[in-house]
């Protein structure tokens, strides 16, 4: 355990403590070590605790803040504004009072980040061939933290050191492209140093290189966005999934979706109430014991074919709150199958499928309508093949991606960055009398006090 509170140093945005393992907040004498005295057997320990530290405490914020916050999921879960209140995203006006939401994914995104600077740094004066993969993971680790940072915030702080001067560490932010260069350059460094795919609970070089293709496409660098989920399905060692969809979802799952997701486990204590299934399941009778209060668009979920596979993660059940049936997403509560002493929650952080997907809408932002890898997915979640009639031109073949990508992609913390990348954020802000401040998220009014160099965002 890294936790010698006299010589482990804070990070940026002072949130981030250096989390190994399951006994995170119970550091004990034989568990700490000062950061002199690291040496390159305990990089596996420093690892794992920087993939511990990836989800947060429950849930995993991003995933129902940002797709509350979009068209695909609404919440009438109201909740105290200064913890997490979904009414708030519902209504695009989050709080910087809310520390519980928007606080702690902050916090989870720079303790993941502060745990791979320390590795990364110790690689950096003590090189080995030895420890390259160690090294291409805790830089796609870094990379993944700053990417939810900037999808949320815009610009952030950039800490890519370890620092343990508080003048140093309180600095002004980055602008939000130096963010993404910053994405770009951990990325492009950590492919080379990765091995191929082994296990969807680690960093693999296809994990990287599908992260930089989503950041591509969203930086509108579509040849390379292109070229590099082209690869990513040509290592052929992960596949789309021919059968059940729902079982893609569970931890274990002999499927071949998952490229990298965030998992807990394993949850001993009341596991049924764990997780994102009980914030987007119905209530009971359904295992899932949700609140019953966050499901799914109407219009979203009429819009799968009766043969979509699809279709197994979407149930219909009344809700007595407003007095009709409504459509629950259970991609999160295929795990409540488990047995409770050996339960997992996983959170699904890359899969395949978006993939095919970015290829597709890489091909149709150059001018193409080229449905190979559009028709591919389609035909693995058994529904309808399209033909080149179906999207007469490349805006069209447009339209048909951005609703593919719902379809598939719901829940998984992906929609309002399509809204924006699609450019449909605005007009749904409008719709709820928002303007464009509200394409970010604010900081939250604790940041503001630990860094007073940290500038508000435009509008809160």
């Amino acid at each position: 355990m890294f936790l010698d509170y006299k010589k482990i140093i804070l990070f940026a945005g002072l949130t981030g403590l250096f989390a190994c393992g399951k006994y995170l907040d119970r550091p004990t004498p034989d568990q700490a070590i000062g950061k002199g005295q690291i040496t390159a057997g305990d990089i596996p320990l420093l690892l794992n605790g920087a993939y511990k530290s990836l989800p947060g405490t429950w849930p995993p914020q991003s995933y129902p803040m940002m797709d509350i916050y979009s068209d695909d999921i609404i919440s009438v879960q109201g909740g105290n504004p200064a913890q997490f209140n979904p009414q708030a995203y519902e209504a695009c006006n989050p709080l910087p009072s809310d520390g519980f939401g928007i606080g702690r994914n902050y916090s989870a995104a720079y303790t993941a980040i502060g745990n791979a600077n320390l590795i990364i740094s110790f690689i950096r004066s003590h090189p080995s061939p030895s420890l390259n993969q160690a090294m291409g993971e805790a830089l796609t680790i870094r990379a993944n933290g700053y990417l939810v940072l900037v999808e949320m915030h815009g610009g952030v702080v950039i800490t890519l050191e370890n620092e343990t001067d508080i003048d140093k560490i309180r600095k002004p932010k980055s602008t939000e492209q130096e963010v993404y260069d910053a994405i770009i350059n951990d990325l492009t460094a950590a492919i080379p140093l990765l091995n191929d795919f082994s296990t969807p609970e680690a960093a693999s070089k296809q994990a990287a290189e599908q992260l930089l293709a989503r950041v591509y496409l969203q930086r509108g660098k579509y040849k390379e966005a292109g070229d590099l989920a082209i690869k990513v399905i040509g290592a052929g060692n992960r596949t789309l999934s021919q059968g059940t969809f729902s079982n893609i979802f569970r931890f274990n799952s002999p499927t071949q979706e998952m490229i990298w997701y965030m998992a807990e486990g394993p949850l001993t204590s009341a596991y049924d109430r764990y997780g994102l299934f009980s914030l987007y399941s119905p209530g009971a009778p359904f295992r899932g014991n949700g609140t019953g209060f966050t499901w799914m668009d109407d219009n979203l979920a009429d819009a799968y074919e009766a043969t979509d596979t699809r279709r197994q993660v979407v149930r219909k059940q009344m809700n007595n709150a407003i007095g009709r049936e409504v459509n629950y997403l259970l991609k999160y509560s295929t795990d409540t199958l488990q047995a409770a002493g050996n339960a997992f929650a996983i959170y699904p952080l890359l899969r395949i499928s978006e993939a095919y997907l970015i290829a597709a809408e890489a091909a149709a932002r150059q001018g193409s309508v080229d449905l190979t890898y559009f028709n591919a997915l389609r035909k693995a979640r058994n529904a309808s093949v399209k033909t080149n009639t179906d999207f007469p031109t490349p805006a069209a073949f447009l339209k048909g991606i951005e609703q593919e990508r719902r379809l598939e992609l719901v829940g998984e913390g992906r929609r309002w960055q399509d809204m924006r990348r699609f450019n449909t954020a605005l007009g749904f802000l409008q719709s709820k009398g928002r303007d464009k401040t509200r394409l970010y998220f604010p900081f939250t009014t604790t940041e503001l006090l630990r860094n007073n160099k940290l500038v508000q965002n435009e509008g809160y």
